[in-house]
């Protein structure tokens, strides 16, 4: 089955976890509560956190090919590490590497009569 964000795999698999389905619209995320939908900052987005670096309640950033792991805080426990980002839950998400060392490539250019 192909899915096409994050939330969506998430549906049915996560117990206490619910995946509301958006408008249909063009990158529209599915809503997803994880803590029930009464909250500290007026948001029930969860928050996320790839490779334990806090990135937002948008997941749109995330590629599925990407994901290695996945794992949900429900608890006190995403609390007790976030603050009060973590309020409405964590969903946390370990990267796929990539063997071989890393390839950086870089340009630049230069103009002619700089004032």
């Amino acid at each position: 089955m192909t899915v096409g964000n994050i939330n969506t795999t998430l549906q049915g698999k996560v117990a206490g976890v619910q995946v509301i389905a958006g408008n249909g619209a063009p990158g529209t995320v599915p809503k997803v509560l994880i803590r029930g939908s009464s909250t500290l900052n007026l948001s029930a987005d969860p928050l996320y956190v790839v490779d334990g670096v806090p990135m937002g309640t948008n997941p749109n950033f995330l590629n599925l090919n990407e994901i290695e792991s996945m794992e949900v805080l429900k608890d006190a426990s995403a609390g007790a590490i976030y603050g009060s980002m973590a309020s409405n839950g964590v969903i946390m998400t370990t990267k796929r590497g990539v063997e071989g060392k890393p390839v950086f490539t870089a340009m630049a250019a230069m103009a002619d009569g700089i004032a």
